[in-house]
This record gives C-alpha cells, sequence and structure tokens, in this order.
C-alpha cells in the first residue's frame, strides 16, 4: 500500500496492533454540520426518554449532598496538596527523592480524580455529555484516514457497526485529544512522568557503568594471570629444577670419580 507524501502534515497515531499507523485531518464544513445536527437529535432524544439534563444532575447530586461545600473545600484542599508535591519533585535533585516525590505525584493527581469523578461520574450520563459523545464519534468517522488517504468509514453507521471496536474506540481517543489541542502522548508528559523517565534512564546509565566496572575488573584479572603464567614459565627456563641440579651434580662426581681410580 503506497504511503501519500502529504501525510507527513498530519496528526497520526499508531492503531491497536501496535504497526498500522493513521492519519487525523480536520473537520470540514459538512463534518461539522453533521455532527452538530447528530447533537441535536441525540439531545433531543435523551430528553424524550427521561434521562436529566446537566443542571438537573447538578441539582440531584446536591441534593444527596454529593457535591456543595464540603466537595469544593475537599477538592481545593487536594489540588493545593498535588501542587505542593509538584514543587517539591521540580526541586528534587538526588534520584531516591525524585523517585520519591514522583510517585507522590501520581498518587496524589490520582486521589484528585478519584474525588472529582463523584461529580463527572454522574455528570457523564447527562442529555448534554451523551450528545456531545455522539457529536465527537459523528466526527470521528469522518476524520479518520488511512496512509492512502482514504477515510477508515464512509458514513457514521458504517462506524457504528464496526466490528472492529478496538480500532473505533482508538480513533475516537485520538479525535478527542485532538479537538481538544492535545497530544497523543499528553500522559507521558506529566512532570511525574517525565521525572521517572530521567530516574529509569539514571538507573540504567548507573548500572550499565558498574557493568563496564565489572567486565574492566575481570579482564584486568585475566591479564595478571596471564602475566604470572609468563613469568613463571620464564623462570623455569632460566632456573632448572633441584631435582636436575642434584642429578647433574652426581654425574659429576662420578666422573670425577672414575677418572682419579683410572690414575
Amino acid at each position: 500500500m503506497e504511503q501519500n507524501d502529504t501525510n507527513t502534515d498530519k496528526r497520526s497515531f499508531v492503531g491497536p496492533d501496535n504497526e498500522t499507523t493513521y492519519y487525523i485531518v480536520p473537520p470540514d464544513s459538512e463534518s461539522i454540520r453533521g455532527a452538530d445536527w447528530h447533537y441535536s437529535k441525540t439531545y433531543t432524544k435523551s430528553l424524550v426518554e427521561g434521562i436529566t439534563t446537566l443542571a438537573e444532575m447538578r441539582d440531584i447530586l446536591t441534593q444527596r449532598g454529593i457535591i456543595g461545600p464540603e466537595f469544593e473545600q475537599r477538592a481545593q484542599e487536594l489540588s493545593e496538596d498535588l501542587a505542593i508535591k509538584l514543587d517539591v519533585l521540580e526541586n528534587a535533585e538526588d534520584l531516591d527523592t525524585k523517585r520519591d516525590s514522583a510517585v507522590d505525584v501520581a498518587l496524589a493527581r490520582d486521589e484528585l480524580y478519584q474525588w472529582n469523578q463523584r461529580l463527572n461520574g454522574p455528570l457523564s450520563n447527562t442529555c448534554e455529555n451523551i450528545s456531545d459523545e455522539a457529536r465527537l464519534e459523528y466526527l470521528t468517522s469522518s476524520m479518520v484516514e488511512d496512509c492512502t488517504g482514504n477515510k477508515l468509514w464512509d458514513s457514521y453507521d458504517s462506524f457504528l457497526k464496526d466490528k472492529n471496536q478496538d480500532l473505533a474506540t482508538k480513533s475516537k481517543f485520538e479525535t478527542m485529544l485532538y479537538l481538544q489541542g492535545l497530544e497523543s502522548s499528553f500522559l507521558d508528559n506529566t512532570p511525574e512522568a517525565v521525572a521517572m523517565q530521567e530516574v529509569e534512564t539514571e538507573v540504567i546509565e548507573k548500572a550499565q557503568k558498574a557493568l563496564d566496572a565489572i567486565n574492566a575488573t575481570t579482564d584486568e584479572e585475566k591479564a595478571v594471570k596471564k602475566s604470572k603464567s609468563t613469568n613463571s614459565a620464564k623462570v623455569k627456563t632460566k632456573h632448572p629444577s633441584k631435582s636436575k641440579i642434584k642429578s647433574a651434580t652426581k654425574k659429576v662426581i662420578k666422573n670425577k670419580t672414575v677418572a682419579k681410580s683410572k690414575k
């Protein structure tokens, strides 16, 4: 399949197979009108079916004590705690402090997220959010292309009926990030994620240096052993063993004795 050269200017992402690359293009006016129409259609249908609106859901959550002054106060406290831990991470110098601070920030961020879900979770089931989801799906069906520049789906219905739900879900997520002005790797660019990557890189570098030192020591030991072995061989060549000296001495004495006896 021949790749389109104009793809270099497009937003891209890798599919769920971790091999195939897809591209996101800006929506045209027709796609925007179609998306807005699907939003209105879904909103009206949701109202008729008795689904609550955003304002109604907020009233319900307030009446039940799920949100209110205490909720806002706790959210503020968690936000401030996260900001403090981010500051500690930013000023961390040694490896251990950076690693521990990154973990603390990740936990604090997750705690804040879970707390906000007390509000965001119920709100996701309102007419507005359901309609936003329909609008996003419509835009996704018209904005994603393959490497040849062809649309992955020829219609909104084909997107909804696609059996490859992993690809459809991934495409919708990437389109959402694109429309919000976020990069695909935005989660990898948080301060704690960057810090953990730096820690991992530093640990690997230290491990490599230690391995190199071990290998160097091993090579040096081998060289020393080889040198000792060579010197030992030279010593043996220059200096005969005691047994050979004794044998030679006995031979000389015997020869002298024989010579005297003949005289």
